[in-house]
């Protein structure tokens, strides 16, 4: 079973977060896919409490009628699909006249409405495969510091408190039908690469810090000492060549259309070694192509 991936939009923003100073736009963006994930990977763990036979999909971005869509979580099980729009809220909430509130009487997106265009969606593209699935959708509010006061009273709303018990209720299932198995392949088939509604940052190679970031504390290596960078903040050693590829990979997601050279690659790690070190570290993950000075780096498959 897959397990669920950072989206590539949050990686990019969190490489950003400790090479620049965000814009407030962007810090907002930042913490906004930050606080999403964090609160889809705590759903995940309450869904792995469910022992009978499933299937899961997570993160899926698909399009009906040239409508895209998000699926948080859909849970196979039982002859039919468990939709989960899942929200990581803190604080106190309340609904009014079906729309949701701060208690600041700020109105907020009702999940409420985004769960019904999600199951529409999934449905209509359910049928026009030629699966006939019921659909349970529900929302799934994860946060135990998040109170909804005045909640309507339906089974599409979940509290985290009422997580253990929601799982522990499913009834025991023999086997799961094969066509859930053909109905994931085929999703998995036709989804969005990513998100179409992502909200990239603009930066340049020359605004950012250069160096490489602790594993710990992200405050960038400056000593080496023999095989390993050693960081002065926190004292975390980790070994050069690990660091150096965990850097190259950091740089090609960052710029994925700038050639890999050893010069780029000792200029973007900034730290005490020789050019020779990065080609050395680089030969057995990529390949070298072109001669001396044109020659660049292309990694292995």
């Amino acid at each position: 079973m897959k397990k669920r991936q950072k989206p590539s939009e949050l990686i990019i923003y969190e490489y950003l977060s400790y090479r620049k100073t965000l814009a407030e736009k962007e810090s907002l963006q930042y913490r906004k896919l930050k606080t999403g994930y964090q609160g889809e990977v705590l759903f995940d763990e309450y869904v792995e409490q469910v022992q009978q036979h499933h299937f899961i999909i997570r993160d899926l971005w698909l399009s009906y009628n040239n409508k895209a869509f998000q699926i948080d979580l859909a849970l196979f099980i039982n002859k039919a699909i468990y939709l989960y729009e899942v929200k990581n809220y803190t604080g106190e909430f309340y609904y009014a006249n079906e729309r949701l509130y701060t208690f600041a009487n700020k109105e907020i997106d009702d999940p409420l409405l985004q769960l019904k265009r999600t199951e529409s969606l999934l449905t209509q593209l359910l049928n026009k495969l030629d699966y006939n699935i019921p659909i349970h959708a529900s929302v799934v509010f994860v946060n135990l510091n998040c109170t909804i006061f005045q909640a309507p009273r339906t089974k599409r709303i979940i509290l985290s408190t009422q997580l253990n018990r929601y799982f522990g209720s499913f009834p025991q299932t023999s086997t799961l039908d094969p066509i859930f198995h053909h109905l994931a392949n085929k999703l998995h088939s036709i989804r969005l690469e990513k998100s179409p509604y992502e909200q990239l940052p603009i930066y340049q190679y020359v605004e950012l810090q250069k160096g490489i970031p602790c594993l710990q504390c992200r405050h960038f290596y400056q000593k080496v000492n023999g095989k390993k960078c050693i960081c002065e903040k926190c004292g975390n050693r980790e070994l050069v060549q690990s660091a150096i590829l965990r850097n190259v990979e950091e740089f090609m997601i960052l710029f994925p259309n700038e050639p890999i050279t050893t010069v780029k690659i000792l200029e973007w790690c900034d730290i005490p070694i020789t050019l020779q070190r990065i080609k050395y570290t680089l030969q057995p993950h990529f390949e070298m192509r072109g001669s001396r000075k044109g020659a660049y780096y292309v990694k292995k498959l």
